[in-house]
């Protein structure tokens, strides 16, 4: 008897084991790639659904996740990127993962680019294109979630609301210095300078392809005006300002130095303080 029912026991544990590997526990987490598009995400989901940042700081052309990473996006609800252009490294960790459950914000499209290069993929520094980001993400869980989709698209809606008036406020706030010289690092840039009527110029593109000597040699004598750089700023930012006689300023596209609360309307608002930090200071301005 004794051996009948300690066989029975162990027949109890391997069943009650292999059940726990067919069917894992319900998938609850939003997992997004970089802080900007959590910041969105955050704006639409509600308070009762976590979001999980993969990116803090990294760049985003090399970042590849970490094993727990990949655990987390093999179980979340719905994974949120850019896409392959942006982040080419993370494409192969889900190109194993269910289309309906991964959002690739490029692919969705719906986006505005005047005053930025079309082909540049850092489309939220744009108040107008966060919106369109977070209605793509309201209706990608409104599918995932029946039940709850009225409330995502109301949330979107409240969100697209106030990213209009902040489009409006920063294009007003921009427009003072449309005739001040700017030169950046990269084309992202544009996205948020483009929409007031302020050219930027750059000195690489989006596939982070240089444009040498000849380029910073047309950019000398631009007159008083500022080089914008990523953040954290850099001595070799600093030097290139410095040799085509521009001020420097480091801009954080990504809101990596932003409060753990912060929203995305406060992203918008640091990049204007940093910015106007460095264009308020030029002679355009005085």
């Amino acid at each position: 008897m004794m051996v009948v029912m300690r066989l029975l026991f162990l027949f109890v544990l391997a069943a009650v084991a292999a059940c726990s590997k067919e069917a894992p526990p319900a998938a609850t987490e939003i997992v997004v790639s970089m802080r900007p598009l959590a910041l969105i995400a955050r704006e639409i989901v509600g308070p009762d659904i976590p979001v999980r940042t993969l990116m803090t700081g990294d760049d985003p052309h090399r970042y590849a996740p970490s094993a727990s990473q990949r655990a987390a996006l093999e179980n979340a609800r719905l994974v949120v990127w850019m896409g392959p252009e942006l982040e080419g490294v993370l494409a192969r960790q889900l190109a194993s993962l269910p289309r309906q459950r991964q959002l690739a914000l490029l692919d969705a499209g719906g986006y505005e680019t005047a005053g930025a290069s079309a082909g540049d993929p850092h489309l939220w520094l744009r108040p107008l294109n966060a919106a369109v980001i977070g209605a793509h993400i309201a209706d990608r869980l409104g599918e995932l979630d029946p039940a709850g989709v009225e409330g995502y698209r109301q949330r979107a809606r409240d969100f697209s609301r106030r990213m209009a008036n902040a489009q409006k406020v920063l294009n007003r706030a921009l427009w003072a210095y449309r005739e001040v010289p700017i030169v950046v690092t990269h084309d992202a840039y544009g996205h948020f300078f483009g929409p007031a009527g302020v050219r930027t110029r750059a000195l690489s593109d989006s596939s982070h392809t240089k444009r040498g000597a000849r380029t910073l040699l047309e950019l000398q004598g631009l007159g008083d005006g500022c080089l914008f750089g990523k953040a954290p700023a850099n001595d070799r930012d600093r030097q290139t300002a410095a040799s085509l006689g521009l001020r420097y300023g480091a801009l954080d596209l990504l809101g990596s130095d932003l409060p753990r609360e912060a929203d995305y309307g406060a992203l918008v608002r640091q990049l204007l303080t940093d910015a106007r930090g460095c264009l308020a200071e030029t002679s355009a301005q005085r």
